[in-house]
């Protein structure tokens, strides 16, 4: 056993042949450029590889779609391949083959050509420590007002310290049994009951995930596994386990002390989860409640475009036998050209000279320390100067994250919005060069079983132990609100006025009804709809009086090293009462609800009963009809997939329709 944890501990388990056992030659390093007809996917040209280069796609607005082969293999030396295709939103995964045959490297690439992601984006949880909501009242107000205005709905509980992490749990399942529609992440803020797993160990299920057994460190036993609060899909028993060989007491697991067994997730995160806590940080000078409303404070100022930052990155790689930096290398190849991404400077002197959107560190570390990074009191000495976004770190021991004075979490309290120990295993957060949010990256990860390549260290992949620490809806580029919105009502119109976005290029505007809980893309809807590029609209379409909110975002397409995507920033919203006494021309009124939809919606007015209903998407493509359905049991929705959908529907036995824009959210 001792040999075998040895080779797990200094070697690669993994399909990709020895020589190929780095970090950077592990990684295809993918960009695209969008064709007029499709894509051409790109990397670095080597003249030594004259082997075969394979690509597949996938295309990503089709849940649960399967990688399929693209076309015919490229013999190398080559660095491109074109894809013609009309998707827009696709994925691809390109492979070297060396001329034995031998797999040395992977890239992986969300390539998007005007992608245009769904606005709302479901429900967060705020999983609030009692202390924290006392005390940052204000940050969290604005949090949830942040949350609102970048498309979550939100759902908050509060627990205290002393809780059972079993409670807790139960708590959440309350929420999403209520919920009218999907619950997507959620938000744990200060120092809620961390749940611990594991039997990590050299005669447990599992070594360590950084390799540190018995006499070698003592890293056995649990660790924390706050995706515990993820899964509902899994058992998590607290029973088997005896394992006391931890150099730590709150290592120690055994059975019935509310320390779970499992080392391995046993189901799947279904939400997208992240954590803010910075409990047990002496090394800091502010306290705990300090250091989160500054961090709070921070990802505020982050989302509305108000934090400077240089579209670059960092990677100080001290593992050079190792492949943990290649979660750097491929992740930050989609994001920025391969000339914004530095491999020759020092990670604490670079940023603190200047910023950085991304960073990545790993060397031979401990609690506090990375070797050829810094510690925790770099980052406390630096705390002023240390310019950088989102920090990926790895070594061991920091990924255990719930330690005092905590190397991921210093960097946290430093200025860092976004921390995690990556390649232990590789993590896949690449989507977000296409407007995702990174707690999509930090579930797809702990979920990954083989969709990616998970880069084979210590049997960590789906290990209980990876973690997000930061805001799980943070986007990674900014844009600026508008400012200044103003409504008023008038001869049966609503007419907006707002002060522009310097980021804008467009702007998109939404009617939400408060009575009737209905959200309408009115920008994109029938009579109104228009691109819009000027500062003042007029609503001619609401056609009932009553009492409306209006929200205007500003939005332009931003181009990433994957590709082009619509950008949104923030809606900014306005109050308004208004009056109409006009109906609407050749129509009979109704009502389409619940908007948003968890999937079902129904329609009051008019003799649509056994109407005939079609739905079409963003680009106007028909995917649904029933030509014979009875709408008093509601429209189906189901099985589509989250976004803006435009619903008509016909009347039974006459000309008339109707249509409306409905935002699904599962």
């Amino acid at each position: 056993m001792k040999k075998t944890v040895f080779l797990l501990l200094f070697s690669i388990i993994s399909t990709l042949i020895s020589q190929a056992q780095v970090a950077k030659s592990q990684v295809l390093a993918l960009s695209i450029e969008v064709t007029q007809d499709g894509f051409n996917i790109q990397w670095p040209f080597n003249n030594q590889r004259t082997g075969t280069y394979l690509v597949f796609y996938r295309d990503l607005k089709t849940e649960g779609s399967v990688f399929q082969t693209a076309g015919p293999n490229k013999k190398g030396p080559a660095q491109s391949f074109t894809f013609n295709t009309k998707l827009n939103y696709v994925e691809f995964l390109v492979q070297y083959v060396n001329p034995n045959n031998q797999l040395e490297s992977i890239g992986y690439i969300a390539a998007g050509n005007q992608y245009v992601a769904p606005f709302f984006k479901g429900r967060t949880i705020l999983l609030v420590d009692s202390l924290i909501s006392v005390e940052a009242v204000s940050q969290l107000n604005t949090l949830k007002k942040d949350l609102l205005a970048s498309g979550w709905f939100y759902d908050e509980i509060i627990v205290k310290r002393s809780e059972n992490t079993d409670n807790i749990k139960q708590k959440i399942q309350n929420v999403l049994k209520e919920q009218t529609f999907k619950t997507n992440a959620l938000y744990i803020i200060g120092h809620v009951p961390v749940p611990y797993s594991g039997y990590f160990s050299g005669s447990g299920t599992r070594p360590p995930p950084d390799g540190h057994i018995e006499g070698s460190g003592n890293h056995t036993g649990a660790w924390p596994a706050d995706v515990f609060y993820a899964d509902f899909e899994g058992i998590w028993e607290d029973m088997l386990v005896s394992c006391v060989t931890g150099s730590e007491a709150r290592l120690h697991n055994v059975g019935g002390d509310g320390k779970y067994d499992a080392s391995e997730l046993p189901g799947n995160a279904s939400l997208d989860l992240g954590r803010v806590d910075f409990y047990n940080m002496p090394a800091f000078a502010e306290s705990e409640v300090k250091l989160t409303q500054n961090y709070l404070d921070r990802a505020h100022e982050w989302k509305h475009g108000n934090i400077s930052y240089t579209n670059r990155a960092l990677i100080d790689n001290n593992f050079g036998s190792l492949n943990l930096a290649s979660t750097g290398y491929h992740n930050f190849s989609c994001f920025l050209p391969q000339d914004s991404i530095f491999e020759d400077r020092d990670y604490f002197t670079a940023q603190n000279a200047g910023n950085y959107l991304w960073s990545y560190g790993c060397g031979a570390g401990s609690y506090t320390s990375c070797n050829g990074i810094g510690s925790t009191s770099d980052f406390v000495k630096n705390k002023k100067t240390f310019n950088n976004i989102f920090t990926i770190l790895a070594g061991s021991y920091f990924g255990d994250w719930d330690s005092k004075n905590n190397l991921l979490r210093a960097a946290l309290a430093t200025g860092s919005l976004a921390t995690f120990w990556g390649g232990i295993p590789k993590w896949y957060v690449h989507h977000m060069a296409l407007g995702k949010h990174i707690g999509q990256g930090a579930r797809i990860t702990q979920n990954n079983n083989n969709e990616y390549f998970n880069g084979g260290f210590n049997a960590s992949h789906r290990g209980v132990h990876v973690a997000l620490l930061g805001d799980p809806t943070l986007q990674m580029i900014p844009v600026k609100q508008i400012k200044n919105l103003s409504a008023t009502s008038n001869n049966g119109s609503v007419t907006l006025k707002w002060s522009a976005s310097a980021d804008a290029t467009e702007y998109e505007i939404f009617r939400i009804d408060l009575k009737n809980r209905s959200i309408t893309p009115i920008s994109r809807e029938g009579d109104c709809a228009a691109i819009l590029t000027d500062t003042v609209f007029t609503d001619k379409c609401n056609w009932s009086t009553g009492d409306y909110v209006y929200g205007v975002l500003a939005a332009n397409y931003s181009k990433t090293a994957s590709g082009t995507f619509l950008n949104r920033s923030l809606l900014q919203t306005v109050e308004v009462s208004h009056v109409n006494s006009i109906t609407k021309p050749n129509s009979t009124n109704y009502e389409v609800y619940p908007n948003p939809t968890n999937g079902i919606v129904y329609i009051k007015g008019g003799d649509f009963s056994l109407g005939s209903w079609s739905v079409y998407d963003l680009s106007g493509r028909e995917i649904g009809q029933n030509l014979k359905c009875d709408l008093q049991k509601g429209i189906d929705l189901r099985t589509l997939n989250n976004g803006m959908y435009r619903i008509v529907v016909k009347e039974t036995g006459n000309n008339k329709s109707i249509e409306s824009w409905v935002i699904v959210s599962q």
